[in-house]
C-alpha cells in the first residue's frame, strides 16, 4: 500500500479556508465525516477532544500532521488540506505552515498508524513536495503528485518518528535556582544541557538536583520544611547547571530503530535519551514517550 491509497479527492481541501490550525483540523475532520470514512462522528468528536494537543499534532518544517486514534473509523483514513496563507498552531512562538495532513486510525492499528504518520512526515519534509502541493490549484492536482505513489507506510519505526521535537534545553552556565524553576515550570523531570554548537554536554534532572542538594540540607522539619541550616547555603545559589548536571549521558541517533532504543531502555535502565544528528541535539525520547506513542489510550494491549 502506498500513501495515495490513504487519500481521496473528497477528503482533499485545496484551498482549505482556515484562519488557524484548530479551524483547519476541524474542516478536515468534517471532510472525513462527509466522505463517509467515519462510522461514528460523535465518537470521533469525543476522541479528538480527549487527546492532548502535544500528542496529536506532529510538526515538520513544511506541514502540520494532526493524528488521532479513534474507534470511529475502521481503518487508516487521511485528509489533506492546503491553506491560502500559512496558519499557526497555539502559542506565541508557534510554527506556521500551509499544509495540514490529518490521519485517523483505530487503536488496534497502532503500528501501521505510526508508520503512516512517519511516512507522511518524511514526505512532507521534502522541499520539492511542499512546493508542488502548495502550488496545486485543486484537489486532483494535489493528489496527482508522483511522490504519493513512491512512498509507503512500511518499514521499521525510527527514533525521529516518535521523538519529541522541538526540545527544550538548558545552557551550562544557567544559575541553579533558575534551572530548577524551569523544570517546575515545564512540568518535566529532566532537560538536556547543550553547548554553543548544540552539542549535548549533560542532563539536568530532578535526580541530579536532589543528589546535589540533599547532603547540604539541615534536618527536615514538619511539613517538609528545612530547619537548622535554613535551606541551601548562600553559595549554593550561585552554582550553575554545569556543576550539578549528569555528565555521562547516553544519546541515540535519529535513524536508530525504535526497537533498538527500547532494548537500550531495558538493558541500561535508562528512562530518557537526548536524540542527536551529527552530534547536535535534535530531539528527546523518554520511556513514557514510547509507551504513549506505541500503545496510547485505548490500545488493545491495555484493555481488560
Amino acid at each position: 500500500m502506498n500513501l495515495r491509497a490513504l487519500l481521496a479527492v473528497d477528503r482533499t481541501l485545496v484551498p482549505l479556508p482556515a484562519a488557524n490550525l484548530e479551524e483547519a483540523i476541524g474542516r478536515l475532520l468534517e471532510a472525513c465525516v462527509t466522505s463517509g470514512a467515519v462510522r461514528d462522528p460523535a465518537r470521533l468528536a469525543a476522541d479528538v477532544r480527549g487527546t492532548h494537543a502535544a500528542d496529536a499534532v506532529a510538526v515538520v518544517p513544511g506541514a502540520f500532521l494532526p493524528h488521532y486514534r479513534t474507534e470511529a473509523v475502521d481503518g487508516l483514513v487521511a485528509a489533506l488540506g492546503v491553506t491560502a496563507q500559512p496558519v499557526a498552531g497555539a502559542g506565541r512562538k508557534a510554527r506556521k505552515a500551509r499544509l495540514i495532513l490529518l490521519l485517523l486510525a483505530p487503536p488496534r492499528a497502532a503500528a501501521t498508524y505510526l508508520q503512516a504518520v512517519a511516512a507522511f512526515s518524511r514526505l512532507l519534509q521534502r522541499p520539492d513536495v511542499v512546493a508542488a502541493l502548495t502550488a496545486s490549484p485543486d484537489p486532483a492536482a494535489a493528489l496527482a503528485l508522483p511522490a504519493f505513489d513512491a512512498a509507503s507506510p512500511a518499514g521499521p519505526l525510527l527514533v525521529r518518528d516518535v521523538m519529541t521535537t522541538p526540545v527544550r534545553s538548558l545552557k551550562p552556565d544557567l544559575p541553579l535556582p533558575a534551572a530548577a524553576q524551569e523544570l517546575l515550570r515545564l512540568g518535566v523531570e529532566a532537560m538536556p544541557v547543550v553547548g554553543p554548537e548544540g552539542e549535548v554536554l549533560g542532563l539536568f534532572s530532578h535526580e541530579a538536583l536532589l543528589t546535589f542538594l540533599l547532603p547540604r540540607q539541615g534536618e527536615w522539619g514538619a511539613g517538609g520544611a528545612v530547619r537548622g541550616a535554613g535551606g541551601a547555603e548562600p553559595e549554593d545559589r550561585s552554582r550553575t547547571v554545569r556543576e550539578v548536571m549528569t555528565r555521562r549521558v547516553l544519546c541515540v541517533a535519529e535513524d536508530q530503530t525504535v526497537a533498538e532504543v527500547a532494548q537500550l531502555l531495558l538493558a541500561k535502565h535508562v528512562d530518557r535519551f537526548p536524540v542527536v544528528r551529527d552530534g547536535r541535539l535534535t530531539g528527546f525520547l523518554t520511556r513514557a514517550d514510547l509507551v504513549r506513542r506505541l500503545l496510547g489510550p485505548g490500545a488493545p494491549a491495555l484493555q481488560a
